[in-house]
């Protein structure tokens, strides 16, 4: 591995950490198309689509592990919510990350393009109307069930893609009234329950290229912390506009090289 590959893994871990403790999403729906697309635009080898799912596995476990603690010590993460969420979709993860082993790269891609879009598609709900204090974590009551089937769903995604848990945020703010700083803050804990069955399922099959994970996961952990500094400073409002960007340029990306637009 040159030492431009080297340098250019860190770099690119530590904007996916940094995302994690921003946004709260794990930084693995970042991570896949950066650890795809970056490497080859800038003359370096091209990683399949496999090895970046497995190496987005042991970045997102990392920097939600990093950034959850930060945002546990501020007070943003609602316990109940975590557990069951993490819970369910750990099981379906687990599940996800070992058939992973036999489905195809292109497989891969679809599934991110659709679940993006899906994303996408949420975010056009009606902007929540929460008089809940945005910090009032003891207060915040969710219906079980709905949360269940939701995790379930997308613990499967998550253990095929490395990715996915960018799906929490928006399912906990628009449809179950969540305030914004606790469903990032609550998401992250989410995130570090699945993945970690996740990269146990990747580790165990034998799907992770170590050095290049420890790599992407040293720059994440630092960037993960960083980002957590700059939530504490930015209002709802602003955290959920950056964060339906990010998410509609990342969907637009993938779409363009799933329908053959792929420059």
């Amino acid at each position: 591995m040159s030492l431009a590959l080297i340098a250019t893994l860190v770099g690119l871990g530590g904007i996916g950490g940094f995302s994690a403790g921003l946004l709260g999403f794990g930084g693995g729906v970042l991570m896949f198309p950066l650890l795809l697309y970056v490497p080859p635009l800038i003359g370096l080898e091209r990683i399949d689509a496999r090895a970046v799912a497995a190496i987005v596995a042991s970045q997102v476990f990392f920097s939600t592990l990093a950034g959850g603690l930060a945002h546990l010590r501020g007070g943003r993460v609602q316990g109940r919510i975590a557990v069951i969420a993490g819970a369910v979709s750990a099981i379906g993860s687990l599940a996800g990350s070992v058939a992973s082993k036999w489905v195809t790269e292109g497989f891969l891609l679809l599934l991110f393009g659709a679940v993006t879009l899906m994303v996408v598609c949420v975010m056009l709900l009606p902007a929540p109307r929460n008089p809940r204090d945005e910090n009032a974590v003891d207060h915040v009551i969710v219906p079980r069930l709905t949360l269940s089937i939701c995790s379930l769903l997308t613990g499967v995604v998550i253990g095929f893609l490395g990715a996915g848990n960018f799906v929490f945020v928006p399912i906990l703010i628009y449809l179950l009234g969540v305030p914004t700083k606790i469903a990032i803050g609550s998401s992250l804990f989410i995130a570090l329950m699945n993945t970690a069955s996740g990269f146990l399922g990747k580790l165990i099959t034998g799907q992770i290229p170590l050095f290049a994970a420890t790599l992407v996961v040293g720059g994440a952990t630092v960037g993960a912390l960083a980002g957590e500094q700059v939530h504490r400073r930015l209002s709802s409002l602003t955290l959920r506009r950056v964060y339906a960007v990010l998410v509609v340029l990342i969907a637009a990306r993938v779409w363009l090289t799933i329908l053959g637009f792929d420059p």
